[in-house]
């Protein structure tokens, strides 16, 4: 028997916020920091009046306003402190014993998840960013890779360039957000799910402190 028919699945794809990272969004940590809210640019995007683009472009206005000269690497000290979920080590080193391979597929920001993913070993990252100029300043603008309404299309970009097939992919998130990629995969967890119809949504729901109560799941 060889090692690929011996498990269950090829593909682990890992939400960020409030999966990887224990709080809900690093966006909102930066927002945090400089004491700014996104409420109303939040419910223009979720009633669908803005894109992502312009929600990007208008959170990374709110900072600006507090720091005309932003800098990525400010945002890298910023978010430096950003609280890691318990477990991720443990995890990650237990799928890729496994032959698992692990992704992952985030709106958050391309600054953590390249960190998140050196740090523990998992094999990519699919997350957004922001643009800067030639000396390293935010120019206000931001750079889509998930389209937050739609995870699934990045995920199955993946799953077709590594030739993985849904049945053996499996996802894990906590919101709304996470519900198509849910949808793309042949297994899913909500983990600490964000509401009840996130937990409805996924093939398993997962409350825990420990990222590793998803392997009983996956392996």
């Amino acid at each position: 028997m060889d090692a690929r028919s011996s498990r269950r699945f090829d593909l682990v794809a890992f939400d960020m916020d409030g999966v990887l990272v224990d709080y809900r969004s690093c966006w909102t940590w930066i927002h945090d920091h400089f004491g700014v809210s996104n409420e109303a640019s939040y419910r223009d995007f979720v009633e669908g009046r803005i894109d992502d683009m312009e929600f990007m472009r208008r959170d990374i206005a709110l900072w600006k306003e507090k720091t005309p000269d932003l800098e990525e690497e400010d945002l890298r000290c910023i978010l430096d402190p950003l609280p890691i979920t318990d477990g991720i080590e443990e995890t990650v080193s237990a799928l890729r014993q496994a032959g698992i391979r692990t992704v992952i597929v985030s709106g958050g920001l391309d600054i953590v998840a390249e960190r998140i993913a050196k740090r523990y070993g998992i094999d990519e990252y699919w997350a957004n960013g922001v643009q800067t100029d030639k000396n390293g300043r935010l120019t206000g603008e931001g750079v889509l890779r998930v389209e937050l309404r739609n995870k699934a299309t990045a995920l199955e970009s993946i799953m077709r360039r590594h030739r993985i097939p849904k049945e053996r992919t499996a996802c894990v998130g906590d919101s709304y957000i996470d519900v198509p990629m849910f949808e793309a995969c042949g297994m899913s967890i909500a983990y600490n799910p964000t509401d009840e119809r996130v937990g409805r949504r996924a093939t398993h729901a997962v409350v825990s402190r420990n990222l590793q109560s998803i392997l009983a799941y996956i392996l």
